[in-house]
């Protein structure tokens, strides 16, 4: 796969931890509005869920997967329990059990946009980059407006060369949310892969002054 020169030297975790806060966050605001869901407990719940996504963002991804788990066990069908479950393996790298999460997850609700996004994502990080695309397909197709989808598929698209269509992506992500900043850092990738120095130059730019300000 070919290397490109990026404008952080670590842009992966930075980017992937990033995604990951909005992605709980996103999770909580639809689990809080979901009116589908009945739990018998679901005040109770929901003040754990919410407790556990605190926590794994605050790095206490293990005391966040002991709350998870049990939440699970108590309720074998919340599928947000196990979509978030497999966002904390995935941040301590046990990708095998994040996996399992997620298919848990889709196997209650094979339609979920969160839990097909970041089961391809996972794929993308795991090497396995048709999986990603058919799983991000699927979450795009479900939650047309989804930006960190349309992102993903950008980087996806962008490791495999694929320079057109992450093109496509990009520009559908930041017309969904034109103040994501890892979208801009991958647009500048893409530009400098291309041979766009200033083009590439101006999304860096713009990449530093949004996570400044989100600081």
């Amino acid at each position: 796969m070919k290397k490109f020169n990026t404008y952080q030297s670590k842009p992966n975790s930075r980017s992937n931890f990033s995604r990951s806060i909005i992605l709980f966050l996103l999770t909580l605001v639809i689990f809080f509005n979901s009116a589908s869901f009945s739990f018998a407990n679901r005040s109770e719940t929901i003040r754990w869920m919410r407790h556990a996504a605190h926590l794994s963002q605050t790095g206490k991804n293990e005391e966040a997967l002991k709350i998870f788990l049990k939440i699970t066990h108590k309720e074998p069908n919340n599928y947000y329990a196990y979509n978030n479950l497999g966002m904390v393996y995935s941040q301590i790298k046990e990708n095998e059990k994040a996996l399992n999460a997620y298919q848990k997850s889709l196997s209650i609700n094979p339609s979920f946009p969160m839990t097909l996004n970041n089961i391809g994502a996972l794929h993308m990080t795991m090497g396995n980059y048709n999986k990603a695309e058919i799983f991000l397909k699927k979450a795009l197709s479900l939650f047309g407006s989804f930006h960190l989808v349309s992102t993903n598929l950008g980087e996806l698209y962008l490791k495999q060369n694929r320079y057109s269509e992450a093109m496509t992506y990009l520009k559908k992500s930041l017309k969904d949310m034109p103040v994501f900043p890892p979208t801009h850092k991958l647009l500048g990738e893409l530009h400098l892969a291309e041979g766009r120095k200033d083009e590439a130059e101006k999304e860096f730019s713009i990449f530093k002054k949004l996570k400044l300000k989100s600081k």
